[in-house]
């Protein structure tokens, strides 16, 4: 028993010994452990990369994108363009309000053009001006500067003055105590005057020297560069052959500011004394010095 007690407790004490060995050993671990170490440094760095690097990623997206996008915006020239696109606007309104101005004042190359921006016109004349119908009748109403005034929106004045030579009417045109009137450039002119200078009561004559001289007179003294100059007609003592006597002066002067009215009154006729017209030859007159007036670029 002993003996076997003996041998119990040997192989017991050899176990012990060996399991101390075991022990022993197992200092020797650490010299693995730097390798976990290492490994679980580097397992941390990494995870530090992993996470600080999408950290600093989105640092610098989140905070880098809108600076630059401001910068874009900023310096973009959208923005800049459109407030130039404004500024401009005007200057070329501008440029097309005054481009009529550049052709005279007043005038009207739009079509667009209000009353108050159009040239005004002046009719000047006798009693065929005022669309007399005879025995001082001065029919005012119908006169054919009226019917002028119907068919354009240009301001229309008329002065007409019954029995007067052409001397006369331009003497009460501009006389202070008369109608006080000044000669305009701005305004257009429409003479049909010299009537009572070719068919006076004591007689009748074809000289128009007078006459010209009158209506040249007129123009210099404003320096008016508009205007027509109607011709007589075939009434009273003044036959046909000596009113075309004397148109054929006048248009020789005056050239395409002269106008005949003597086709239109044979075709709508006289009044009841033979000397004055008929309301539908004033009317056809009226027309016709319409079309001049935009046959000559006036209107």
């Amino acid at each position: 028993m002993k003996k076997t007690h003996l041998l119990f407790i040997s192989i017991i004490v050899m176990i012990a010994m060996l399991a101390g060995c075991g022990r022993q050993t197992a200092p020797a671990a650490p010299a693995e452990v730097p390798e976990e170490v290492e490994g679980s440094a580097s397992a941390e760095v990494s995870e530090a990369a992993e996470e600080t690097t999408p950290v600093e990623v989105s640092e610098a997206t989140e905070a880098a994108a809108p600076v630059e996008v401001s910068e874009a915006t900023e310096a973009a020239a959208p923005v800049e363009e459109p407030e130039e696109a404004e500024e401009a606007a005007p200057a070329e309104i501008s440029e097309d309000a005054e481009s009529p101005a550049a052709k005279g004042p007043d005038s009207d190359s739009s079509g667009d053009a209000t009353p108050d921006t159009l040239r005004t016109i002046v009719w000047l004349g006798d009693s065929l001006t005022q669309g007399s119908l005879g025995e001082d009748n001065d029919n005012l109403p119908n006169a054919p500067y009226v019917k002028l005034q119907s068919m354009i929106p240009n301001k229309v004045e008329g002065y007409g003055l019954y029995g007067y030579n052409t001397h006369d009417i331009f003497w009460v045109y501009k006389d202070e105590d008369h109608y006080d009137q000044t000669v305009d450039p701005n305004k257009i002119y429409i003479f049909w005057v010299g009537s009572n200078d070719w068919c006076p009561i004591d007689g009748e004559n074809t000289n128009t020297a007078p006459v010209i001289a009158e209506i040249d007179s007129f123009l210099q003294s404003g320096g008016v560069k508009d205007y027509i100059v109607m011709g007589t007609t075939q009434r009273w003592r003044l036959g046909l052959d000596r009113a075309k006597i004397i148109n054929a002066d006048l248009a020789a002067h005056y050239g395409n500011h002269y106008m005949d009215v003597i086709d239109l009154i044979e075709k709508n006729g006289f009044s009841e004394d033979n000397t004055h017209l008929s309301q539908a030859s004033y009317d056809a007159i009226a027309g016709a010095v319409c079309a001049k007036l935009k046959a000559l670029g006036y209107i």
